[in-house]
């Protein structure tokens, strides 16, 4: 099956590299309009993330195909971003800069500074986000920390909403779901991580301002040697 066990198995370590592939639901109705892919790689102290998310007909005009990219440092407290850039269809490239030193980060458009703002130890980006998870759900105590986009910086809340069991690609998954939302802005995203998977992020709910839902349902995970071995040239 494409959701089978990874190697370890429940271990909350993930695979050191790996990738899902999620079917793309929006709107109300949940239709589906394409599909993402969600790579990392964990080594050395080091971490990239990569989304790249391809929708079909009409749902590619409304922002719905994108690329994003985060790329830090990871410890035993979690992420640490350096860099987070989205390539958006349409638009001018956006990137957020970290300056760890400075204790500041820099929101470009184009290479033009749009925004700047403070960060603390802990502060994540959008894509981080769904990994740092993996901690908060291991401490099962709520965490507070500021969450970059490539336009904003929220003050968000990260809580645990407890255990779910998920039905994803017709197999039934032990879940932790996570809530994301700002204290003061708009972030509402849901984040359920599969024990079974190393506490990787199998489905991500994001909730618009608009009222618009983008669900995101893992379809297959390929992780370890099996990921490596997917990558090479036949």
């Amino acid at each position: 099956a494409s959701l089978a066990a990874l190697p370890g198995g429940a271990a909350t370590e993930p695979p050191a590299q790996g990738h899902i592939t999620y079917d793309v639901h929006y709107g109300s109705s949940g239709f589906k309009v394409g599909e993402a892919r969600h790579e990392w790689t964990l080594e050395q102290g080091r971490y990239a993330l990569s989304l790249a998310l391809q929708a079909k007909g009409l749902a590619g005009l409304f922002g719905l195909e994108y690329e994003q990219r985060s790329s830090g440092t990871v410890d035993a407290k979690g992420m640490r971003p350096a860099l987070f850039e989205v390539d958006q269809r349409g638009r001018k490239p956006e990137r957020a800069e970290f300056d760890w030193a400075t204790g500041k980060v820099s929101i470009r458009r184009g290479g033009e500074e749009r925004r700047s703002g403070e960060i603390r130890a802990g502060d994540q980006d959008l894509l981080s986000l769904w990994h740092q998870a993996r901690k908060v759900a291991e401490s099962g105590k709520p965490a507070r920390f500021a969450v970059v986009t490539n336009k904003s910086i929220k003050q968000a809340v990260l809580e645990p909403r407890g255990e779910e069991r998920l039905e994803l690609a017709g197999e039934q998954l032990d879940t932790v779901r996570l809530h994301a939302f700002a204290e003061k802005d708009d972030l509402d995203i849901d984040i359920w991580l599969s024990r079974r998977h190393s506490l990787l992020p199998v489905r991500i709910r994001i909730t618009d301002d608009k009222g618009g839902v983008l669900d995101q349902r893992a379809s297959r995970i390929e992780a370890g040697a099996a990921a490596t071995a997917a990558r090479k040239p036949n």
